[in-house]
């Protein structure tokens, strides 16, 4: 596990977060609950971290509607948010301006490249307009974008310099697309600064655009990239909105070996709305977001209070027979036996 990892982390005063006291965050951590529960928010603060390190937490206010907007039930309720990561020296302070803005009263160090990268990747938009479908720069390719607009380039850039990584990002392509080949990775003749995304089928010689992808097969190739991608490249933390959007089943299979194996170099954190995927994990990789009085609260599962159960379901079925939560539920119900 990489040093920078985060163990722990204390939210008090963002969003739908009143108070979440040093939650234990593993390698792998899958978020479930219900819609409103909170899940997205909980990414989000490490959305808004980074905006402190660009020197946008401004900007990422102003999207959000204003202070109030981002902290707990307006800045009448809570006059200040507070982070902190686990460590003393790791901790962040803010308290909102007179113009409805925030002001980082007290903010101690941590590496700059690692907040940088959290960015969280929800790849939702595969319609005829989607950025991935779009010529991009042939020299977009530090990073990833969260919305997969430069994966030519950033796999144009793969292919040049980490060639061990691109062909197991091909090869794992063609676990889910039989037909796949190759990419065809170069810039276009006419504007030579300019890539877009095509591919060779294996029965063809024929070249193929993207747009000729179905819309699992092309949110899959963003994944893959991602998770297989060097280690030196890769995010310090591997944000995941609802990666199994529009992926078959034996897509969801995959990703979920993906997400376990970066996980083995790079931490890892995924909302999910997917029994399916969440049957791939432990119960200790599971982190059950609830509303309570209005607030999300956040739980690890154990093992020890659902095994019986496993002996005769998976832990997805366990979840859809609300077992342990994570549905749909009146707020400030007890919690169910098999968390700590």
């Amino acid at each position: 596990m990489p040093a920078n990892r985060v163990e722990y982390i204390t939210i008090q005063g963002f969003k739908s977060f009143k108070s979440v006291e040093n939650l234990k965050l593993n390698p792998v951590n899958v978020l479930i609950g219900a819609n409103g529960s909170g899940k997205s928010n909980f990414l989000g603060v490490f959305e808004f971290l980074r905006s402190t390190v660009e020197s946008k937490v401004n900007d990422y206010v102003e999207r959000a509607g204003g202070a109030d907007n981002v902290l707990h039930f307006g800045a009448k309720t809570t006059p200040k948010l507070f982070i902190k990561f686990g460590d003393p020296r790791w901790e962040y302070h803010f308290n909102p301006s007179f113009v409805g803005t925030f002001l980082i009263s007290a903010a101690t160090k941590i590496v700059p490249k690692d907040l940088a990268s959290w960015n969280i990747y929800h790849i939702d938009d595969t319609s005829s307009s989607s950025p991935l479908k779009k010529t991009g720069k042939v020299d977009d390719n530090r990073f990833l974008r969260p919305d997969g607009s430069n994966l030519p380039a950033f796999l144009y850039f793969l292919k040049l310099m980490h060639e061990s990584s691109y062909a197991l990002i091909r090869k794992t392509v063609e676990l889910v697309a039989p037909f796949f080949d190759d990419f065809i990775l170069e810039p276009r003749n006419l504007a030579p600064d300019t890539i877009r995304l095509e591919w060779r089928h294996k029965s063809s010689d024929q070249y193929f655009d993207v747009a000729s992808l179905s819309d699992g097969t092309l949110r899959f190739i963003v994944l893959a990239t991602l998770m297989l991608q060097p280690v030196e490249l890769r995010p310090s933390i591997i944000l995941l909105d609802e990666p199994e959007l529009g992926l078959h089943p034996s897509a969801i299979t995959l990703l979920a070996s993906l997400i376990k194996q970066a996980a083995v170099d790079t931490q890892v954190i995924v909302s999910t709305q997917s029994p399916r995927l969440v049957d791939h994990f432990e119960p200790e990789d599971i982190i059950v977001a609830e509303r309570e009085n209005g607030a999300t609260t956040l739980r690890r599962l154990t093992s020890e209070p659902l095994k019986a159960w496993l002996e005769d379901y998976s832990l997805g079925e366990l979840w859809e027979k609300n077992e342990f939560g994570g549905r749909p539920r009146p707020e400030s119900v007890d919690a169910p036996a098999g968390s700590r």
